[in-house]
Parts: structure tokens; sequence; C-alpha cells
């Protein structure tokens, strides 16, 4: 199974076009689509908190832009109409894991933090959940975004090519609040994805932007997301969704 998916995977990005360089990281994750296309991949993820899915959807539709979502198993069961309604919209809805466990040790990447068993359980009640909305896909976001080739491996047996945001932007700092440490401003963010684009271009970039963060967080960054992909558009960028 595992080598058929490879194959796919090299057949499709080989057909998408002689010129197409899809990046991946060391541990095998998808990072960053067809680079020789001036394309970006808006990439939100779900679990916790859905108060910004409404504005995020209504923005989408107004400016005629499909994305992908990655919903974890507690998202759609506790959303059922709002999952269904960014499906029928056109966009792209993929797993997240069934309850957003920590799969792998943050400083000890290598090691597991539950079996494989357990892992590809989650995975799996995660797609199940979506089937009985009739959502079938084939791309995984990790929970946490955080993996290694291990969970890699455990996600293609179940079909599922694993990918994450593309390194460079702050964009997935948004759901930071202002106790913590790593704490980053809207502004902030918007700055850092627009210095990136500057510097090195962002064909084929997965830019992971949070729909729902915790209420200590007043200033939310995806209430900049109409802002956000006008720039960019004026900057000669499309839209695409994972398919």
């Amino acid at each position: 199974m595992r080598n058929k998916l490879r194959l796919i995977i090299i057949l499709v990005f080989a057909f998408s076009g002689l010129k197409a360089q899809n990046l991946f990281d060391e541990q095998g994750a998808l990072i960053r689509s067809d680079t020789s296309k001036k394309v970006i991949y808006l990439v939100f993820s779900g679990h916790d908190y859905d108060e910004g899915f409404e504005h995020v959807l209504n923005v989408l539709q107004e400016k005629h832009v499909f994305t992908s979502f990655f919903l974890t198993g507690d998202f759609v069961r506790n959303h059922l109409a709002l999952t269904k309604k960014i499906s029928d919209q056109g966009h792209f809805v993929g797993a997240h894991s069934d309850k957003h466990l920590l799969y792998n040790d943050w400083d000890k990447r290598d090691s597991l933090l539950l079996n494989p068993d357990q892992i590809k359980k989650d995975i799996s009640d995660n797609l199940l959940e979506l089937e009985k909305l009739g959502i079938t896909a084939q791309f995984f976001l990790p929970p946490y975004e955080w993996y290694n080739k291990q969970v890699v491996s455990i996600a293609e047996e179940l079909g599922q090519i694993t990918v994450n945001f593309s390194p460079g932007t702050r964009s997935n700092a948004d759901y930071t609040s202002p106790e913590m440490k790593n704490y980053i401003s809207s502004e902030d963010i918007l700055e850092s994805i627009f210095r990136y684009e500057k510097q090195t271009g962002m064909n084929g970039f997965h830019l992971l932007i949070h729909p729902g963060t915790t209420e200590l967080r007043k200033d939310k960054f995806y209430l900049r997301i109409e802002e956000l992909i006008s720039i960019l558009e004026e900057l000669g960028y499309s839209f695409q969704r994972f398919k």
C-alpha cells in the first residue's frame, strides 16, 4: 500500500507539469506545492474553537477563493452543519486527527508518545467522521503540525498524504495570546508574510491560518483574511485548494 501511494504521488506530480517542484520536508510531509506557479494554498485548521469560521467562509465566497480546511473528528462531530457547509461551498476538507493528540515528543521528535495502532485509529476515526458526511480526502494535516517519519508512514497506510504549512512566515502563530512567550500580533504576522514574499516569493506556498482561537486573543488574524487575499491578488497570486 505504501509503495502504491508513493507511486500515485509521483505520477500526480509528474503529470501536473514538467516544471512542477513540490517540496517535502525531511520527515516526508509535503510542505510546498508546485513552485513553478504563482499559486498559494490557504490552509485552515479547526479543533477547539469555531468563532471565526463563518467570517472566513463569507470572505472566501465574496472573493471567489477556494481553500483547504483540515478538521478534527471532535470538530466535525460538534459542527456537522458547518463542516457540510464548508464542503458544499467547494472547499477541500481533510483530516486533522480525531482527538488532536500529540503524536510525538516535542524535543525528541523520533519518539512516539502513542503506539502506532493508537495513531492509526485516531486518524481513521477522523476519516470515518468525514465519510459519514460524504467527504473523502487523501491529504492529512497532523495535530499540532508536529509529526515524524513514522507518523507520515502510518498516514500513508491509510491512503493519506501528510501535508504541513510552508515555513518562513509567522501565520501559524496566530493562535497565540498575549500571556504566551511566543505571542505575535496580527500586524506582525501580516508583515512577516509580505516580507517573506518580497524576499523569496510564495509560489506553491501553504499558508496556515486558524479560524478560531482562544478568547484571550482579541487580535484575531482571521479578521485580516480579506486584506491578505486582496494584497496577494494584487501581487499576481491566485489561490488553489488541495484535491
